[in-house]
């Protein structure tokens, strides 16, 4: 993984160039990682981008300027929409914004010359695919610069790594309006990069409006200036966490799985449950990244359930769980925010996110260990104020400072 990375930083190098103020290989710098990743590859329908720009029209008030794109994701809109609680505010939404035909020679050979002959170590086909999306960029691009924003105050976009947001936060630069952006996950240095670690390689925005100070700490040890990082909060309302009993007749566990890239890992724990001792009920919840089927087969196999249908907070909230199992994914920080203790599987490939408690186990034994925890959580109060420090560390728990938004001095 580390010579991917190394290897998308330097094709980015190899694709540097600044078309009318705006540095292209960071504006691409999601498609050049995904590329090299292996996580995209070339489609027939990108041949429309050598055709097409999205008409972005810049609301002309003075009010702070929310962007969000293309994600159509009902807990993003959700995060948006506290983050916006209480601060006069315009949003601009890409994903209604449709695409438009046009056609422009002069981006087509200016985007061919920089990816067919530069040094750009990518294959035939991912060079395809790049050169049809910086086509793309060249025409929004293009027909933003003829938009007026002198009555915006500031700019917020949701997420600035992607490239019609970072052509946004380019565009606000120019202009001398403040840029931030916002934290839509827990955001950590890794120590082996995936494709994740493009949120502090690629940060556009003048300032990110971070979670907690843990993401603000690991990004100053990355070498990103401690000026450009704000400790915002958690944008999710909240409660205090306290001792809850249930009246389980049986220790009742929701496994969280990680994504598709772990699918295998998923099953070694699978496998490490299935030869669970107590007298336990076990629900799995896989990520929406996998298959639901297979995994429902899987749960049979070894005796275990699906989960009901709906979000973690809304299953965790039914008070029907005593903990959660996770594994690679922030769902494990989810589970403590709704007052479950969650123990996490760790493997060799487990990421270095930071713990809110000593509850990571690899084998049944260590399992069986922490599972101590579970009965603490039912009794001792001082754990849960423990909880909730670490987690105002980690995630900015119970702080909400986005009203620094409409402080443009």
């Amino acid at each position: 993984m580390i010579s991917l990375f190394e290897k998308h930083k330097k094709v980015k190098a190899s694709l540097a160039f600044d078309y009318k103020g705006y540095p292209i290989q960071n504006v691409l710098a999601v498609d050049i990682i995904a590329l090299v990743y292996k996580k995209k590859s070339f489609n027939v329908r990108q041949l429309i981008n050598l055709f097409s720009t999205r008409k972005i029209d810049i609301a002309q008030e003075d009010k702070i300027l929310f962007s969000i794109g293309n994600y159509n994701r009902a807990d993003y809109y959700e995060l948006l929409k506290y983050v916006r609680t209480n601060i006069k505010s315009a949003l601009l939404d890409l994903s209604s914004i449709k695409r438009s035909r046009t056609i422009s020679f002069k981006n087509i050979v200016i985007a061919c010359r920089l990816v067919f002959f530069n040094n750009v170590e990518l294959d035939f086909s991912s060079k395809v695919s790049l050169m049809t999306t910086m086509i793309y960029c060249f025409n929004v691009i293009d027909y933003l610069e003829k938009q007026n924003s002198s009555s915006i105050r500031s700019f917020c976009s949701f997420c600035s790594n992607l490239n019609d947001e970072a052509i946004l936060d380019y565009y606000f630069q120019k202009q001398n309006i403040p840029t931030y952006t916002l934290q839509h996950g827990l955001y950590f240095v890794f120590d082996t990069p995936p494709i994740d670690a493009i949120t502090y390689d690629n940060l556009i925005a003048d300032k990110l409006l971070c979670w907690g100070q843990y993401t603000k700490d690991e990004f100053i040890k990355y070498g990103i200036d401690e000026s450009r990082l704000v400790v915002a909060g958690y944008p999710k309302k909240i409660s205090p966490l306290t001792v809850l009993i249930n009246n389980n007749s049986k220790i009742r566990i929701l496994v969280l799985f990680a994504r598709a890239l772990f699918d295998t890992n998923n099953l070694a724990l699978i496998s490490l449950l299935a030869k669970m001792p107590l007298d336990v009920e076990i629900d799995f919840k896989p990520h929406p990244s996998l298959s639901v089927d297979k995994y429902a087969i899987l749960a049979s196999e070894h005796g275990f359930n699906m989960a009901p249908s709906g979000t973690i907070q809304e299953l965790l909230n039914t008070g029907c769980y005593d903990c959660s199992i996770s594994y690679n994914s922030t769902a494990y920080y989810d589970s403590y925010i709704n007052n479950c203790v969650s123990l996490r599987y760790k493997d060799k490939d487990a990421d270095n996110a930071v713990d809110v408690l000593d509850d990571g186990f690899s084998t049944i034994e260590e399992l069986l260990v922490k599972m101590q925890l579970v009965s603490k959580s039912k009794e001792s109060q001082e754990l849960w104020n423990n909880i909730e420090k670490r987690l105002n560390y980690i995630l900015g728990y119970g702080v909400n400072k986005y009203a620094c938004l409409q402080n443009t001095n």
